[in-house]
């Protein structure tokens, strides 16, 4: 029994290893009991590569994980070829590891693929970044000396701009963009052509700074320059703590009335409250619709920040609303959700939609018969029946 469980692992490790970026169910990216958490992130200037890597173990007595590196051409590739990046590991603990590379821009692939391997149970799980020419990030924050691989920090953080000590441009918006629009709706929230600047001002590289202001910062070399790299800076974040920063999420499942009644109680804890029992009609289902409510809420934040907090995108609010997907698959230009279970049975597909401000940032394509699962929903989280 035991060889026959042996060569039925080495079986689906082959396959998981010999396997189409695009056939790939990458649920896990999204799964907060995943074994394992990890991170990879891009920064490219005239000559090179540089790639960033954080892999957190949460058994700690189980952490046996290597990361072995390949590129690829195609998302349809089955298998690619090994790459021997010379990885400066910068920290590595029973918690995990983490570290970076170069990669020359002549040598690199279109895809570059991170597979971190289980040893005991040879499983494998991968993970890809595209490293396009146009890619724009070019520069990134360090914080207490590790890598800030998150698009956010928060105010009361002291950070680094990690390269080099030339002066860099901050760009500073304090625009409070719109949450998303409902699954089934036939328009999107209207967003103005163009930002705000609030204000620009000098940050030198490897000093510390503080942003104290909430909003997003665009850092970069050349303000008229197509590259740099942006991230949101929140007070309590990604988990919501302050009573003042409650209201907004729960905007997808109030009614208009009560989401304005939320919003006058600004931050009277007892007026707020009474809005909540009103919902929910009694105490303890009150307090199991928050406490899981904003847990999505917090995983929205953590998987979809962007330009905007992770709650507002579309990826944010489908997770929110509907859980995480049973399979989730990645293409050049855009990401798939599927539902299969007792709630939803259908697809959710995201376009593409890169800026400066987020290379991955994608955009619902919304459709009119997701009505009535919406709201059929709306109406368990109300009644606090999850």
């Amino acid at each position: 029994m035991k060889k026959y469980t042996s060569l039925v692992l080495l079986f689906l490790s082959a396959n998981i290893y010999a396997q189409p970026l695009r056939d790939i169910n990458f649920a896990y990216l999204y799964n907060p009991d995943e074994a394992f958490a990890f991170q990879l992130k891009a920064i490219r200037d005239e000559q090179s590569f540089t790639i960033q890597y954080s892999l957190q173990v949460r058994d700690t007595s189980a952490n046996d994980y290597s990361i072995q590196w390949e590129g690829r051409n195609l998302l349809i590739d089955k298998n690619g070829m090994p790459l021997s990046l010379n990885v400066n590991e910068r920290a590595r603990a029973k918690s995990g590891m983490e570290g970076q590379a170069v990669l020359p821009v002549l040598d690199a692939p279109k895809y570059l693929v991170a597979k971190v391997v289980k040893q005991s149970t040879r499983r494998a799980w991968l993970f890809y970044k595209s490293l396009a020419s146009t890619h724009p990030v070019n520069n990134y924050l360090t914080r207490n000396g590790e890598l800030v691989l998150d698009p956010f920090i928060r105010t009361t953080e002291s950070v680094v701009v990690a390269k080099d000590s030339a002066q860099w441009m901050v760009s500073y918006y304090s625009e409070d963009f719109p949450a998303a629009a409902p699954a089934f709706s036939e328009g999107q929230a209207r967003v103005s052509r163009g930002m705000k600047t609030d204000s620009i001002f000098q940050v030198s590289g490897g000093e510390a700074i503080n942003f104290s202001d909430k909003g997003i910062y665009l850092i970069q070399k050349d303000t008229n320059s197509l590259q740099g790299f942006a991230f949101r800076v929140e007070q309590d974040y990604p988990q919501y703590t302050r009573l003042s920063n409650l209201a907004g999420p729960l905007m997808y499942i109030c009614t208009k009335q009560e989401y304005d009644r939320l919003e006058l109680a600004n931050g009277n804890k007892k007026a707020f409250d009474r809005v909540i029992l009103n919902i929910a009609m009694e105490t303890e289902r009150a307090r199991k619709l928050m406490r899981s409510y904003f847990r999505r809420v917090e995983l929205a934040n953590k998987y979809f920040t962007s330009y905007k907090e992770g709650w507002k995108t579309d990826r944010g609010m489908i997770y929110i609303i509907f859980g995480m997907p049973e399979e989730v698959y990645k293409f050049d230009d855009r990401e798939v959700w599927n539902y299969d279970n007792d709630l939803l049975k259908g697809v959710f597909n995201f376009a593409k939609s890169s800026s400066l401000f987020d290379p991955d940032n994608y955009v619902l394509i919304r459709e009119t018969k997701y009505k009535d699962e919406w709201y059929s929903v709306i109406d368990l989280w109300r009644n606090a029946r999850f």
